[in-house]
């Protein structure tokens, strides 16, 4: 049974969660549950879902998309160092990637 995650309100930090449609592990609805709840909180929630991947990240164009996200969101929120200049594909691959958060909604139960 899909219900709204409770623990959601204990996250503070601002988080980035990176899915494999295809994960057998764990499945995008649970994703989508708790980037919908910490969104609705008012929370800093990055999303990603790859619809060709599982649990882990084994293709290579989605590997290196999944890294660009990362180093972006730490560029954002610690302040760190972010390469500005992509390969093409790369960020081809990246805002294919990347999900709107305001367009996921609750999974159907």
């Amino acid at each position: 049974m899909i219900t709204r995650p409770f623990s959601a309100k204990n996250i503070k930090a601002p988080l980035d969660i990176v899915q494999g449609a295809n994960d057998p592990r764990v499945k995008k609805a649970e994703s989508d549950q708790i980037v919908v709840a910490l969104r609705d909180l008012g929370r800093p929630v990055e999303y990603m879902v790859a619809p060709d991947e599982e649990h882990g990240f084994a293709g290579k164009e989605n590997k290196l998309a999944m890294y660009a996200a990362m180093e972006q969101f730490f560029a954002k929120y610690l302040k760190g160092r972010e390469q500005k200049d992509i390969r093409p594909a790369i960020r081809k691959k990246l805002e294919a990637i990347t999900v709107d958060i305001n367009s996921v909604t609750m999974p159907k139960r």
